[in-house]
């Protein structure tokens, strides 16, 4: 950072003085001098306002390996299975080991968008489908950005969102919910910023949100908290206090009768980050320096700018800011809210005295985008098969061993239910529960007196074991097994007696 004097004005001059005319000069020695200085990008604010999101969902579309996860898998299962039934299930259809017990499926809407996308292009419509949420999401982060920053730092911080977003960029619903918690937030602060309320229209947002992803309880929370920042400014204002009144009654009756869901299943999301088996789930792990670096320095960052600016922060966004920053630490998915709410939330405190910058909108941004999702849906898309998805090996298995009931490794149970064989366990740990989770976790690193258990219990026929599973080399000395096929990502299993 630097004074913004002579230089200024001098950068402000060879940007076609664009920077004059959407900021007050700041005069040199007061406070304003105390944030970040233009420089000559600023003359092309508009251009890179765009360029940084479509250069994002390109990545997504084209670079990136977003099936990673095998829950993609059992989303599509679960998406096939609401087309074909015209309904969604309240009790498991796909498990061998737990047909018919209650189940949540809180996100069948994204679900059937992503069985749309992939009947039409198969991973490449998934991929398109993904690269425009990302689109949209980065689009919102980048408008607001450009609007608060100079050009070199709106760059540097949505970079950085998106280097923390990026690790949990995988084909599943809260990709698709990153653009709504984007654009719900986006909403709130401009309510706020605009000393109004939020137009009750923007309410059924929350008719997509809650039938699409379980964070829309957060979005609950934001929207709780602005009201009463507003309450505590403007106590004595009925008239506004009714309007947030409005959009809180509008948004809570979206999310609670416009789903096919039952008043206790709003409570799902607290009962979900309840759960013991949290803590052996890759994604609900906590978040450590030598695995998210890039986490830390954004939060040292911000700690930073907390010990400099905490009188400017209304006391609220001060504590939602520590809030975010304790969840991400605590779970590292909470990562995803911290960078694009905490990203949202922070930006008019970076550069508190310069006021906002009016950038022209680029034109051109949604056709690239229309243009990018056509070829992308035009470029056949070569799918990379890997440890949770073997499908090759697994389609060698014959018909009649895959209608028999299997153990697997808990990422394979995805892709298992994708093919239609009714899998030991999938991503769903929320309805197989604490002690099953924990149970196959032990069996999956080598327990083979509970493999045997289950094989009894359940009548296991086959299995399909990951190539660095610790039963693996039990199963291959264990009687009345034999190895079926196997590559370099799999094995598969059969019973011989």
């Amino acid at each position: 950072m630097r004074g913004r004097g002579d230089d200024e004005r001098m950068t402000s001059a060879t940007a076609g003085g664009w920077w004059q005319r959407v900021r007050p000069a700041a005069q040199p020695g007061t406070e304003e001098a105390d944030h970040f200085a233009p420089d000559g990008l600023d003359a092309y604010a508009s251009a890179l306002q765009a360029a940084l999101p479509l250069l994002f969902a390109f990545m997504i579309a084209f670079l990136a390996q977003i099936f990673l996860d095998g829950d993609t898998g059992w989303h599509l299962g679960a998406g096939k299975w609401i087309v074909a039934h015209g309904a969604v299930p309240t009790t498991d259809p796909f498990s061998h080991t737990m047909p018919g017990k209650a189940w949540t499926a809180h996100e069948w809407l994204a679900e059937v968008v992503m069985v749309g996308a992939h009947s039409l292009r198969g991973w490449g419509g998934l991929a398109a489908l993904f690269a425009l949420s990302y689109a949209t999401t980065f689009w919102l982060l980048s408008r607001e950005a450009f609007r608060h920053l100079p050009a070199r730092w709106a760059i540097t911080a949505v970079g950085l969102a998106a280097g923390i977003l990026f690790p949990f960029a995988l084909a599943r619903p809260h990709v698709l919910a990153w653009t709504l918690l984007a654009a719900w937030t986006v909403i709130l602060l401009r309510a706020r910023e605009q000393r109004s309320a939020p137009p009750v229209a923007a309410a059924l947002l929350m008719v997509v949100w809650a039938n699409l992803h379980a964070s829309y309880m957060f979005g609950f929370g934001l929207a709780g908290l602005f009201a009463l920042e507003s309450l505590i400014e403007n106590p004595r204002d009925h008239r506004l206090l009714g309007r947030w009144a409005a959009f809180g009654f509008a948004a809570l009756a979206a999310a609670v009768f416009v789903t096919p869901f039952s008043a206790s299943d709003f409570l799902y999301p607290f009962q979900v980050s309840g759960m013991k088996s949290l803590s052996v789930i890759r994604e609900w792990r906590r978040s450590t320096p030598d695995i998210d670096f890039l986490f830390y320095i954004c939060l040292a960052g911000l700690a930073v700018l907390l010990v400099r600016r905490w009188r400017s922060i209304p006391p609220l966004r001060l504590l939602l800011l520590i809030g975010l920053s304790a969840m991400a630490i605590a779970h590292a998915r909470h990562q995803m809210l911290f960078a694009i709410v905490g990203l949202l939330v922070v930006l008019p405190y970076l550069n508190p005295a310069a006021g906002r910058i009016d950038v022209p909108r680029a034109r051109w941004f949604w056709p690239a985008v229309a243009l990018l999702i056509a070829v992308r849906f035009a470029v056949p898309y070569q799918f990379k098969e890997h440890s949770s998805y073997p499908l090759s090996l697994l389609a060698k298995v014959p018909a009649e061993i895959r209608r028999q009931p299997v153990y697997n490794e808990y990422s394979q149970g995805g892709p298992l239910v994708m093919l239609g064989i009714r899998p030991y366990v999938d991503g769903r740990a929320d309805m197989y529960g604490d002690d099953f989770t924990f149970r196959q976790r032990a069996i999956n690193r080598g327990d083979i007196v509970k493999f045997r258990e289950d094989v009894k219990r359940y009548g296991i026929r086959w299995a399909v074991l990951e190539y660095d599973d610790g039963l693996l080399p039990k199963l291959r000395s264990e009687p009345g097994w034999r190895l079926f096929a196997e590559d370099k990502n799999a094995s598969v299993f059969v019973r011989t007696n």
